[in-house]
């Protein structure tokens, strides 16, 4: 894996990185991602504190992160209930 350095720019400030290559266009999106929540906040509340705007910004991505592993656990145990059944029906007919 290659290491490559890239500059992110959120809120104003530029964040130089040393990163693998294939995590660049993510990181990319990700800068991009806060800094459209940034200015949503800025925008809807009228808050120019850019501490309270990434405390707002990290409280509604880490939300949205643990509501999806929340998703995630309960679809991965929905997938492995069912391939359970599907070996128990396997087994009883490779039986008959």
């Amino acid at each position: 894996m290659q290491q490559i350095s890239i500059e992110l720019k959120i809120a104003n400030r530029t964040y130089p990185l040393q990163i693998q290559a294939e995590e660049a266009e993510t990181a990319r999106a990700a800068a991009e991602l806060i800094n459209q929540k940034l200015k949503v906040f800025e925008e809807r509340y009228g808050v120019r504190d850019v501490q309270d705007l990434f405390a707002m910004v990290s409280l509604q991505i880490a939300t949205q992160l643990l509501e999806f592993e929340k998703q995630s656990k309960h679809y991965h145990s929905g997938i492995q209930s069912r391939l359970e059944m599907l070996n128990t029906e396997l087994d009883a007919a490779l039986k008959v």
